[in-house]
């Protein structure tokens, strides 16, 4: 099973996408990984962004390349021999933070229309002004990706596209444990052994 957590900064799937993992390796072999990656190309893309050298359509080239590589060297071998995959971040946020940045969706839907589609899809939704306030106690400075409009529109982007490509639409404000429980159960009615 391929299971993806997307949302703005903020919204609390990193957190739950921890959770979840260490859940489900308590009874099966599970990897949890994340996107931009720790290889050549995530952190070259995190470098230029943190540096903000870097224009919007050239940083969506390099997440999709960073995704090609995570791909074919992580996941699909890791699905391949019967693990859990649990990813933080996967193509929607290509589309959703590339379309906030002014790119064309089309373009960022055909760039990103040959990658393995997850079994599960989990979108966290929550205001931005309290994903702001999340990130802002948590360390110093905050990436382009972070300031208020911004994340205002990548939210409403994230919206839309959860509706069409059948994503859950998870409510990022609710206590964790809370939201923690019914990710289990999804993930349990998608996958009865698990």
């Amino acid at each position: 099973m391929f299971i993806s957590f997307e949302g703005i900064d903020g919204s609390g799937k990193t957190t739950q996408a921890k959770l979840i993992y260490d859940e489900l390796r308590k009874n099966h072999k599970c990897v949890l990984t994340r996107e931009p990656t720790q290889g050549d190309i995530g952190n070259f893309v995190k470098k230029l962004i943190k540096r903000k050298k870097i224009n919007p359509m050239a940083a969506q080239l390099l997440f999709a390349a960073d995704r090609s590589f995570h791909l074919e060297n992580l996941i699909k071998p890791k699905l391949k021999s019967n693990n859990i995959v649990v990813t933080d971040r996967y193509y929607l946020s290509t589309i959703a933070y590339g379309k906030a940045s002014g790119l064309n969706e089309s373009w960022l839907e055909l760039v990103n229309s040959r990658f393995l589609k997850p079994d599960i899809t989990f979108v966290f939704d929550i205001d931005p002004k309290v994903a702001i306030r999340r990130i802002e106690s948590r360390r110093k400075g905050t990436a382009y990706f972070e300031k208020l409009k911004f994340l205002k529109t990548t939210r409403n982007v994230y919206r839309r596209l959860a509706r069409q490509h059948g994503c859950y639409m998870i409510d990022g404000s609710q206590d964790i444990e809370t939201i923690k429980e019914l990710l289990l159960l999804i993930i349990k009615h998608h996958a009865p052994i698990v």
